[in-house]
């Protein structure tokens, strides 16, 4: 009896389920809210936080996520969080901005063993704000690290003396070996991997997240 009415006062646990799916709709309405302010390291944490939940994410959740990857200039996880949104619902949106990544930008990989900080510098900053903000992050992040993996606007950059050109659709690896300091383009190993076509933005659209005609 006495069992019985503590159950009733204090009621039944709430199911772990349930409180997950609370927590989403309180961090998706922070999310949304933080969007429409345009407070994008904000969102950023949120959408983290949203990960972390290991809940299924709405078409919004990944639109506000990689609405802030992309202001904050990482647009390589824009790019996963819009293809994942695309499964969702593939609108013209997402689908129109995906082709656009698609056309403008080329995946790299700038490597330095052990990690050291080193210089990455772009020919010509470009004067798209989106584009500029991807530079900066993979300028900065190489300074601190000594690396970067991630995504390029198309261009000519040069990583710890080596010149290389971003192309759209295909991958870029640079590794840099310190054994050879003072020699000017101290490459161990360049590699270019085709992402979605061989040759470029001019030979073909990504497979699976080509716009529909």
């Amino acid at each position: 009896m006495l069992f019985a009415l503590v159950f009733l006062a204090f009621g039944a646990p709430t199911p772990p389920a349930d409180r997950s799916q609370a927590e989403h709709l309180r961090l998706s309405g922070e999310l949304d809210q933080l969007s429409q302010r345009q407070f994008w390291s904000g969102v950023n944490r949120k959408f983290a936080e949203l990960e972390k939940l290991g809940v299924d994410l709405t078409y919004d959740d990944l639109l506000h996520g990689a609405h802030s990857a992309r202001a904050l200039g990482d647009m390589s996880a824009a790019y996963s969080r819009l293809k994942r949104a695309a499964r969702l619902d593939g609108t013209k949106e997402v689908m129109d901005w995906l082709y656009a990544i698609d056309m403008h930008y080329g995946s790299v990989e700038l490597l330095r063993n052990p990690k050291k900080g080193d210089v990455l510098s772009a020919a010509e900053m470009p004067f798209d704000p989106d584009q500029r903000a991807a530079v900066e992050l993979a300028v900065a992040t190489v300074a601190d690290t000594g690396s970067y993996m991630g995504m390029l606007p198309r261009g000519s950059y040069t990583f710890a003396g080596q010149e290389f050109t971003v192309q759209p659709g295909i991958g870029l690896r640079i590794e840099v070996s310190p054994k050879m300091k003072k020699t000017q383009g101290i490459v161990v190993n360049v590699q270019t991997t085709p992402t979605w076509g061989a040759g470029g933005a001019t030979t073909g659209t990504p497979p699976d997240e080509a716009p529909k005609p």
